[in-house]
């Protein structure tokens, strides 16, 4: 074997090692990259369920907010749809949860946002509710107050699935 073929071999060698790697690469930035919810839980923006999920954003001194959140209590508790919110004023720790506790906020709210991960501006209204499909992409950006069956329809209308029903007399 002359040295051209050494080279042509050492060559396609490393193209196939560089092929490796880089798919690898892929393959670990394409996992779902994970937050961690006041209770300390690890919590994923997309879903192995296949549910949408309603990002909301709040603030303690936001009467909308205020008006919002049984809705979106209302809109978790059913389980169709998966509520996650956000400290709009990013609060961390004891300050976090206790705000969160006096709004009665009863689904996770996350310690970070989540949003440069989804290569998203912050809202600059409030309160703002990012509506992100099963696969994690933002799909539709809602601002002011939402109620759980505006959210429903709306999240009926771009998977083009109706919900399933729901009785609400137990």
């Amino acid at each position: 074997m002359n040295s051209l073929e050494v080279f042509v071999r050492i060559t396609r060698t490393s193209e196939y090692l560089l092929v490796v790697v880089l798919l690898g690469v892929l393959a670990a930035c394409s996992k779902p990259v994970t937050f961690t919810d006041i209770s300390g839980d690890s919590v994923s923006l997309g879903s192995d369920r296949s549910q949408w999920l309603a990002l909301n954003f709040w603030a303690e001194w936001c009467g909308p907010c205020r008006e919002e959140i049984p809705e979106l209590n209302e809109l978790a508790s059913d389980g169709q749809v998966r509520v996650l919110g956000i400290d709009f004023d990013g609060s961390q720790g004891d300050s976090l949860i206790n705000k969160a506790k006096a709004l009665d906020i009863r689904f996770p709210v996350l310690q970070e946002s989540p949003l440069t991960a989804l290569n998203e501006p912050p809202p600059q209204v409030l309160p703002a509710t990012y509506i992100i499909s099963p696969e994690g992409k933002v799909v539709t950006k809602l601002f002011g107050p939402q109620t759980k069956k505006s959210l429903e329809e709306q999240i009926e209308k771009l998977s083009k699935h109706p919900l399933k029903e729901t009785s609400s007399n137990g």
